[in-house]
């Protein structure tokens, strides 16, 4: 190999390497490895709004009682009625309470309104948000 093909050779390297660099650079600039606490379904709760939910938990308040089967269903798919895990914060509880719409779903800071129990946003809500310490 002569030395103008070795240069050549080296020059093209020295390129392919920056070029390399410069779109890990740029992509990297562009990416956010953090996700807000707000991500997520449902919007946050003003801090203080009642009732507290533990964090981990979730609360189905429901105001008309054709919803409750449809609720506990909810809730014996995701963590049945065990009180031990309404402690540890990883329980799905069901009660009677002021629901605007029909339902409400309540993390200790997220909530979402539904009008009927079988709306696909009621379980969503509660698959996303159970057991999670920043719900």
């Amino acid at each position: 190999m002569t030395r103008g093909r070795a240069v050549n050779a080296i020059a093209v390297l020295v390129l392919v390497a920056a070029g390399i660099f410069g779109a890990i650079a740029y992509f990297n600039a562009r990416d956010s490895s953090t996700v807000s606490r707000s991500a997520g379904p449902g919007r946050v709760r003003p801090a203080g709004e009642r009732p507290a939910v533990r964090s981990g938990n979730i609360l189905l308040l429901y105001s008309d009682e054709k919803d409750v089967p449809q609720l506990r269903a909810i809730q014996d798919e995701l963590s049945g009625t065990d009180k031990a895990l309404a402690a540890a914060g990883q329980a799905v509880l069901v009660r009677r309470g002021a629901a605007p719409q029909g339902i409400a779903a309540l993390s200790a800071r997220h909530r979402i309104d539904a009008s009927r129990a079988d709306d696909n946003v009621v379980s969503g809500f509660a698959e996303y948000w159970l057991g999670r310490k920043d719900g």
